[in-house]
């Protein structure tokens, strides 16, 4: 585990109490014990080196104490070890079956993607959409416990966050709604055709223009792709199709090589910026 996601800030002694399955994950399955040394990631996302302070009986419970130097008597205002990416990043994945999209939403995690966003396609199946549906709707707790196991292993400092499955008109929507008033939002789409497409550094160049942003997000097919009307209408949107010219990827490969790729480009993009 590279961090411990806290729920809480440590209290006015600098402890953070943790209790129920958390406690005996860190106690019993990663066999923490008194004066073992974690970092934590805080509710603001910085992060406190704390030590174990006390195991309770049973290991059903447990203590974490700041360790080293407070800064006043405010634990919070600990220096960060790292921060949150400058970007934030969005992925709208077209529902795909239910072990793929635990597959995809626990690389998003890992990759730093601030929403995860499942929709509802036309070439998705009725029972990947109803599992999306319902992982989603904020009663299953499959997703929120995959999720903070993927930034405890990660030691990712971006809280991702699941909307609720919708269809692709209200997925832009969405977007829409949360890029508005951005400067140079960035939205691409992955395609497996070659129709209508540009490479990704060229659509990103094209559509900063030497500038930067602060919101990308990236749309990727389910298991059988995305249909021709439904790339119209995103494009008629402002969301970009791009094509990767390697092998045929499965949607699960496609969803973390699109955004891993995507990241590269965003980071070194004074490196290779399109001057046209």
């Amino acid at each position: 585990m590279r961090q411990f996601v806290a729920e809480t800030f440590p209290d006015s002694s600098g402890c953070i109490f943790v209790e129920g399955k958390k406690a005996r994950h860190l106690a019993q399955v990663l066999r923490l014990s008194v004066g073992d040394m974690v970092l934590v990631r805080l509710p603001d996302s910085t992060v406190q080196q704390m030590t174990v302070a006390s195991v309770g009986q049973g290991k059903k419970s447990l203590s974490l104490q700041v360790a080293g130097e407070m800064v006043g008597t405010s634990v919070n205002k600990a220096a960060p070890i790292d921060s949150v990416p400058d970007c934030e990043l969005w992925l709208f994945q077209f529902a795909a079956k239910p072990p793929k999209m635990d597959l995809i939403l626990r690389q998003a995690v890992e990759c730093g993607v601030r929403f995860f966003v499942p929709v509802a396609g036309t070439f998705c199946q009725n029972g990947s959409t109803d599992s999306a549906v319902k992982k989603s709707d904020g009663t299953d707790q499959r997703w929120p416990r995959l999720i903070e196991e993927a930034r405890e292993q990660s030691g990712s400092p971006v809280n991702t966050e699941v909307f609720p499955c919708c269809s692709l008109k209200d997925a832009v929507n969405i977007w829409k709604e949360n890029s508005c008033g951005q400067e140079n939002p960035l939205a691409l789409v992955l395609y497996e055709q070659t129709r209508g497409t540009l490479a990704l550094h060229k659509a990103v160049g094209l559509a900063l223009r030497g500038g930067e942003t602060k919101k990308a997000a990236l749309f990727v097919g389910a298991e059988g792709g995305i249909s021709p009307e439904e790339i119209d209408f995103m494009q008629k949107n402002g969301i970009i199709p791009v094509h990767f010219a390697t092998n045929i990827l499965r949607c699960e490969t496609a969803a973390v090589y699109g955004m891993a790729a995507l990241q590269n480009v965003l980071v070194e993009k004074d490196l290779w910026q399109f001057k046209g």
